[in-house]
């Protein structure tokens, strides 16, 4: 089939290029380096010691204080090496004054005054030389308020081994539930798989509608579509291109797909070395949310992807696609915002409604099927749906292509593309 020639043609002509193995296989590498050595440095910078000298005002308070800020870090060092200062309200004028001079001159990291009525202000006031070191004042702000809290139980006369007994956190565990009952936990890992799908179907309609349409572009400026045209009907010759397209970004996708896994894997078996659950690291979610997500990929890829290529028949440059195709991405952007919408009210009568309409369904869709259980019959209608309007859209692309081949200079305004329309 004629249809089959021009897919291997655009599919060749894209993969055995060095750009696509260098996109394929050299980005992800350069990701992953840029993300191991971020991780690094941040690993570097919270591993350090904070030498603070303190300023304690509040009589009784600086036990519960050493003894909340005694943690260490992932090196065994201190997190806070204290250096108590003593001071009173008529000195303190005089002791911070000396002790900003010792800041500057780096003997200090910072000093921390507490002030005397500590317990029922619960406020403090750290001075420091590095106010950009975010991670220093958040565990200083968390162990004070713990040191409060237990300053005020001890005040209140319960024992050390009932304030013991108080200590500590709360976990809640999130359970969603299912259509059979029952459930499983649940703690965000659903909204993060949801928002990593999401953004590769926003990036890839974006990426690769782009290549369709300056692929179109091209063949138009340089006239091979001509040549293309006395083999191959338009309509063929745009399906296929189309399809073409969407088979080199699968190919790709693959390639970072296994890539993802391997990643992966090797994080899950070091967490599993660790002695963690792997479970708790790995999201439950329904086996319909990946084929819909397979399904409307494929369909939202299709559909934008003849959108971009009308774009490339109409114009005839580089510059007039870029301003052509604005408001297209625009409405793709847009999409994430009824996506957060969907998100929280995924079954209410706005949320059924956008997600049928085709230009909407291949990203809302997949959101309702994620964090509901939308009834099957509209799933597969939006499918039906979206392929209808790729196949009506490809259409109108192919009879545009076929007069936009033949003009060039001005774009087109809308009456003179329904006359193209009316003349092909």
């Amino acid at each position: 089939m004629k249809i089959l020639v021009v897919i291997q043609r655009e599919l060749l002509t894209r993969v055995r290029t060095r750009g696509f193995l260098f996109f394929t296989i050299g980005i992800p590498v350069i990701a992953a380096a840029f993300l191991f050595m971020e991780y690094k440095i941040v690993r570097a910078s919270q591993n350090v010691s904070s030498n603070i000298a303190v300023v304690n005002l509040a009589p009784g308070f600086y036990p519960s204080l050493a003894q909340a800020l005694r943690g260490k870090l992932d090196n065994g060092e201190p997190e806070f090496v204290l250096h108590r200062i003593a001071a009173t309200e008529a000195t303190l004028p005089a002791v911070e004054a000396a002790l900003r001079t010792q800041v500057l001159a780096k003997r200090y990291d910072g000093y921390l005054v507490v002030p005397a009525d500590v317990l029922a202000a619960r406020a403090a006031v750290y001075h420091a030389r590095n106010t950009a070191a975010v991670a220093v004042r958040e565990g200083l702000q968390s162990h004070l308020g713990q040191a409060v809290n237990r300053a005020r139980m001890a005040q209140a006369g319960l024992s050390a081994a009932q304030i013991a007994g108080m200590a500590g956190g709360f976990k809640l565990n999130q359970v969603k539930v299912g259509l059979l009952g029952g459930g499983r936990t649940d703690n965000g890992q659903s909204a993060i798989v949801v928002g990593v799908l999401i953004f590769a179907l926003f990036f890839t309609l974006l990426l690769y509608g782009v290549v369709v349409m300056r692929a179109v572009t091209e063949e138009k400026t340089s006239r091979i579509a001509e040549i293309l045209l006395s083999a191959v009907d338009p309509f063929t010759l745009m399906m296929g291109k189309i399809l073409g397209v969407a088979a080199t970004a699968l190919v790709q996708l693959a390639v970072w797909a296994a890539l993802l896994a391997l990643a992966a894997g090797y994080g899950l078996a070091m967490v599993k070395l660790g002695g963690a659950s792997v479970a708790a690291y790995i999201p439950h979610l329904p086996g319909l949310l990946y084929i819909a997500f397979f399904v409307f990929f494929i369909l939202g890829f299709l559909l934008y992807a003849s959108i971009y290529a009308a774009i490339g028949a109409v114009v005839s440059s580089d510059q007039e696609a870029q301003q052509t195709q604005a408001p297209l991405t625009m409405a793709l952007a847009a999409t994430f915002y009824l996506a957060i919408f969907v998100m929280a009210h995924p079954g209410s009568r706005v949320s059924v409604v956008l997600s049928l309409i085709p230009f909407f369904a291949p990203i809302l869709m997949v959101v309702r099927v994620a964090v509901s259980h939308p009834p099957l019959w509209q799933v597969l209608l939006a499918m039906a749906l979206c392929l209808a309007t790729f196949l009506g859209c490809t259409r109108i692309t192919a009879k545009i292509y076929r007069v936009g081949m033949l003009m060039t200079g001005k774009r087109p305004t809308l009456p003179e593309l329904l006359r193209w329309l009316k003349y092909a």
